[in-house]
This record gives C-alpha cells, sequence and structure tokens, in this order.
C-alpha cells in the first residue's frame, strides 16, 4: 500500500511541478511575438515548442521525480513512513498550489492567510 502511495504521489507531484516549467517556457517563446504574421508565428512557435519541450521534459522528467522522491522519503524517515510521508506531500502540494492559485488568478495566497488573522 505505501509503495503504490508513494508512486502516486511522485506522479503527481512531478506532472505538476513539470506542467508549471514548460508553461513558464511556452509564455516565454509566446511573448517573443511581434508584428509577425499569426499563421507563421503559430507554426514556427509550434515546431520551436516541441524541439525544446521534447528534451527538456526528457531532462526535467527524470530530475524532478529523483527530487521529489527523495524529498518524500527523508519525510517518511522523519516523521515515520506513513505519516511523514503524507505531510511531506502536503507540504510540496501546498506549494505548487499557490504557485498555480497565483499564475491562473493572481492571488497570493500568503497575502490571503495573513489578512485572515
Amino acid at each position: 500500500m505505501y509503495k503504490k502511495l508513494f508512486n502516486l504521489m511522485v506522479l503527481m507531484i512531478s506532472v505538476l511541478t513539470l506542467n508549471l516549467l514548460t508553461s513558464f517556457i511556452t509564455k516565454q517563446i509566446i511573448n517573443y511575438k511581434s508584428d509577425i504574421n499569426p499563421y507563421k508565428f503559430t507554426g514556427i512557435a509550434m515546431l520551436t515548442l516541441v524541439f525544446i519541450l521534447v528534451p527538456a521534459y526528457s531532462y526535467m522528467k527524470i530530475k524532478i521525480e529523483l527530487l521529489v522522491a527523495r524529498v518524500l522519503v527523508s519525510g517518511s524517515n522523519s516523521f515515520g513512513k506513513t505519516i511523514g510521508l503524507l505531510f511531506s506531500f502536503t507540504l510540496i502540494f501546498g506549494i505548487l498550489f499557490s504557485i498555480y492559485l497565483n499564475q491562473w488568478f493572481g492571488i497570493n495566497l500568503l497575502e490571503v492567510l495573513k489578512t485572515k488573522r
């Protein structure tokens, strides 16, 4: 049970983190559009994204999975197997939640929590 839960958590965090990184790269490429024909720009940008993101994804996927696994294992070692795993996952997921909330809606979760006190 623990191994399945661990693998699921690594997968979830890895996918969310890789999505953030690839979104950032995509946004940077799209910001370069100027007075170029939209049809040409779209084709060129799509090809560029494929040539940049495929190798980047392959490289980042391995590194992020390794990092997430290490963090989850260290949490398990610090607080006990199951509680440490859940605590580490909750912490990482909370950080990613805050980043996504800011990116999608412009809401700073820390500021919101400060004003609630």
